[in-house]
């Protein structure tokens, strides 16, 4: 498997209800704060303030931001995977003897 093919399974891993990955095909994979703002409807401050707040993951590139697809994804679903979390671990502290 290729580097490209692993990165586009990665992306519909981050991406499992198939809801964002077809309204990002025209944003490059390293998106811009301004790039986020407006897929997400917000600004590109907020989107800042989220990266120093270290809420979104990203990286710099001397003093510009940058945001992974893989990134934004993984901030979209966050509150869903930690629900799903906290469910398996219950599920688990049940099932334990």
């Amino acid at each position: 498997m290729g580097e490209l093919e692993a990165d586009e399974q990665r992306l519909r891993a981050a991406d499992p209800d198939g809801l964002y990955l077809f309204m990002l095909e025209d944003y490059p994979y390293m998106m811009t704060p301004d790039h986020v703002a407006a897929f997400a409807g917000t600004t590109s401050q907020e989107i800042r303030k989220l990266l120093g707040r270290g809420e979104m993951q990203g990286c710099c590139i001397g003093t510009r931001r940058l945001v992974p697809k893989l990134e934004l994804l993984n901030y979209l679903y966050k509150d869903r995977r930690e629900k799903e979390g906290d469910a398996n671990e219950e599920a688990a502290m049940r099932q334990a003897p």
